[in-house]
């Protein structure tokens, strides 16, 4: 799917074997693409998995008979939990690296990434931070590295470099991208229609739900469902209440819900429309810019301080959907500003999320041989 694992293959650079766990959740069986696995340790019980995840983690190690042995995790909840058994009991060494900002998800949503009180994840977060033996972001990650610096459970154990596995699209989206065709037709027809392009997972977190205010804005302002379409790629478990909204809204009609989409098909996707826009920005931004596609997105979260509006962007203030859709017509209506757009923000991709980009950081980088030592 598009939220697929398969970029941690790049972890291939640094190891003989890779490994991404699964703690909480059932999940089929072992997967494997060159020497990377996907496994599953967890169950069909969330709680009874979180119970048990020190103790399944620490035998899967135990079982792969060697002592190089790292865990990196994105954890920032569980982990102080999840692996105090490795780190204590085993004395393997905890990578922590962050992939959101726990508390503009606060702010957005009121409530916490796990279902606990936010007081009481606020305390998990910290203490994560405080088990791990390193905490290791990017440039290319943005605003982590200003957030983490300013974090004083994290800036004294922070390793930062240009680029990271997390931060590249896997291997196969590069391949695809090489040979997919650019199918845009914006601009060779006054009349065609604007293909406008979602990228990521149906969650209440990713604020999906301000793309279809954004597009009864659209309406509202003459552009028929022959001149804006909406494609959502992705799947999750608000897709449902979004297909409710949609209709509400009265613009389930220009609205395209295309589930799931393998990472390296997604080109075909990217390169077929016209304009991507995304209320919370996550690995998909990257690979829409990479694309060479013009961005519009809320002006907040990793992204201050890394595009800039009217150069690489259109930033609008956050949770403004009638500002995202002045943004959209702007574009539909002026040719020179998109493709000014779509040079800058894909010269600022290559720069930074390019596999050129990764793989020269892995050759020049002795920071990162520091977690490994």
């Amino acid at each position: 799917e598009k939220g697929n694992g398969w970029y941690v293959r790049h972890y291939e650079q640094y190891f003989d074997e890779v490994y991404v766990l699964y703690l909480l959740g059932h999940y089929p069986n072992e997967v494997r693409q060159g020497e990377t696995r996907l496994v599953s340790l967890g169950g069909r019980n969330r709680w009874g998995d979180l119970l048990l995840a020190p103790w399944r983690l620490a035998r899967f190690a135990r079982e792969l008979g060697t002592n190089s042995v790292f865990l990196l995790t994105a954890d920032m909840v569980f982990s102080w939990w999840t692996a105090w058994w490795v780190k204590r009991k085993m004395r393997r060494k905890i990578v922590l690296l962050p992939v959101c900002i726990p508390e503009q998800l606060y702010q957005d949503n009121k409530i916490s990434l796990s279902g606990m009180p936010i007081w009481l994840e606020r305390l998990f977060v910290r203490y994560s931070f405080y088990c791990a033996d390193v905490v290791h972001t990017a440039r290319a990650f943005g605003m982590f590295v200003d957030w983490l610096q300013g974090n004083p459970s994290a800036s004294h154990k922070l390793i930062i470099t240009n680029s990271i596995p997390e931060a590249v699209p896997s291997g196969g989206f590069f391949d695809r991208l090489a040979v997919s065709p650019s199918t845009s037709q914006l601009g060779s027809d006054p009349e065609s229609v604007t293909k406008l392009i979602y990228v990521g997972r149906l969650h209440h977190e990713k604020l999906v739900g301000d793309l279809f205010h954004m597009m009864r804005f659209l309406s509202d302002c003459g552009f028929t469902k022959d001149r804006v379409r909406l494609c959502l790629v992705g799947g999750g478990e608000e897709q449902e209440a979004l297909e409710g909204l949609a209709k509400e809204l009265q613009v389930d009609d220009r609205v395209d819900f295309i589930g799931p989409v393998k990472n390296e098909q997604l080109p075909d996707y990217l390169l077929g429309s016209d304009i991507f826009v995304s209320p919370l920005t996550g690995s998909s931004l990257r690979e829409a810019a990479l694309c060479g596609l013009p961005v519009v997105a809320y002006d907040r979260d990793w992204v201050q301080g890394l595009l800039e509006d009217g150069k690489t962007a259109m930033l609008v203030p956050s949770r403004d959907a009638k500002a995202m859709a002045e943004a959209v017509m702007r574009l539909i209506e002026d040719k020179s500003l998109r493709d000014q757009l779509g040079v800058q923000v894909r010269r600022l991709a290559e720069d930074l999320w390019s596999l050129n980009n990764f793989y020269e950081d892995r050759k020049t980088s002795a920071s990162l041989e520091r977690i490994w030592d």
